[in-house]
């Protein structure tokens, strides 16, 4: 887009129209660029003009000279080339526009609606969850409870059972009582005939140990006297070299 006020450079075809203000243009590969006249027209920022085609209501078409800044505000000169669009070709234009802009109303309208419907389509949606939730949690609550029954009656039952069961264990024991002495007893005697084995294994193995013991203190004396001997005869040996 293009802004420029009513302020403009005299020209042959110079407009004062109210309609040059805010000017939005359409690029056109045969009118472009900065302006190459003899010399080139140059705009308020004392910039070479350059060259734009007016896109927006009559004056849709119309080449002109304008600001060409590229950074920064452009300032509001306009120069028109072409001239003025007789007045059929005008009402034609300005009609194109109207319809446009109520064809894009239109459109604008149609977009409000669709999103209109979709947020109340998302608030019902939002309903239907919120109670759907509310179920599933009623839901939740009555298998809680159910549960809760059935795991209060299996307790009950496995409590019954095993009362039933610590009572037939306390008949068994007391049919057996009479025998419990005699089991005992025979017990008694094997554990202790198994220590007196234990205990007879040990002395063996502590004799043997101590046997072992006066082995190696035998071997370890001759081992000692043979390195007394040997430390002799070394000495024996550096005395003669010495010589």
């Amino acid at each position: 887009m293009v802004s420029w006020g009513d302020g403009e450079e005299s020209s042959d075809y110079e407009s004062s129209d109210s309609d040059n203000d805010a000017l939005n243009t359409i690029y056109d590969s045969e009118y472009c660029g900065s302006d190459d006249g003899l010399p080139a027209a140059r705009c308020k920022c004392h910039k070479v003009a350059g060259r734009f085609v007016a896109f927006e209501g009559w004056q849709t078409g119309r080449r002109f000279l304008g600001c060409d800044v590229q950074d920064g505000r452009r300032c509001d000169y306009v120069k028109w080339i072409d001239g003025e669009w007789p007045m059929n070709l005008k009402k034609a234009l300005g009609k194109l526009w109207e319809m446009h802009g109520a064809q894009k109303h239109g459109r604008t309208s149609d977009a409000l609606d669709h999103f209109e419907q979709k947020f109340k389509l998302h608030d019902e949606i939002s309903k239907l969850h919120k109670d759907l939730k509310m179920a599933q949690d009623e839901l939740k609550t009555v298998i809680g409870e159910k549960q809760m029954t059935l795991a209060l009656k299996a307790k009950a039952e496995q409590a019954l059972i095993d009362a039933r069961a610590e009572l037939d264990q306390k008949k068994l024991i007391d049919a057996h009582h009479s025998n419990m002495h005699k089991v005992l007893r025979i017990r008694a005697e094997k554990e202790r005939d198994q220590m007196k084995q234990e205990r007879d294994l040990m002395k063996k193995e502590r004799d043997e140990v101590k046997a072992d013991k006066r082995k190696l203190e035998f071997i370890i004396g001759d081992f000692l006297k043979q390195k007394e001997e040997h430390r002799s005869k070394m000495k024996k040996i550096i005395q003669i070299a010495s010589e």
